[in-house]
């Protein structure tokens, strides 16, 4: 019995174990969720620009991090906490809704990175000022934000299920 009572309480204050086990209990649309955020975050390292003249020289997002890769970072980290805090039993307050904040952070983070397909950085060289061309992983990103949008819209139903609208 003391044992037990000593591995909960390692496990308890490990913050890596905790969050481990915070993942594990999240249901399967905070899961498409989180997977969502982490592609969007990882996308990040991946290059989402090449140059005009060569296909070698590309361009990160982390390379052209500014005020939108930072927000895409900040959407993904409120989304996953989100998850993790509703996995564990959180209920928004009315009237936001898990499904709706979803959809909503996913529809935000799409936007910004629309925006950054349209607004590239400027590739100077040798009389070459160009704007960057689009590569994989701005992609990837979006395909990221549109599975936190998935994730939202896969929980509506089963919330709509739980509060059914009274006959009239």
């Amino acid at each position: 019995m003391a044992t037990l009572a000593a591995s909960r309480s390692t496990s308890e204050h490990h913050p890596a174990r905790r969050l481990w086990e915070d993942l594990r209990g999240l249901g399967g649309n905070e899961r498409i969720a989180v997977i969502g955020c982490a592609v969007m975050v990882g996308s990040l390292l991946l290059p989402w620009y090449e140059s005009p003249i060569s296909n070698d020289l590309v361009f990160t997002g982390i390379g052209a991090f500014g005020w939108a890769e930072a927000a895409l970072v900040l959407i993904a980290l409120a989304t996953t906490l989100l998850a993790l805090q509703c996995g564990g039993g959180y209920v928004p307050p009315r009237p936001l809704r898990e499904w709706g904040l979803f959809v909503t952070a996913g529809c935000w983070a799409a936007l910004i990175v629309l925006y950054r397909m349209v607004d590239r950085p400027k590739f100077t060289l040798s009389g070459h000022d160009q704007p960057y061309d689009l590569h994989y992983a701005i992609f990837v990103a979006l395909g990221g934000a549109v599975l936190i949008v998935a994730a939202g819209l896969r929980m509506r139903p089963r919330e709509r299920a739980k509060h059914p609208t009274p006959p009239d």
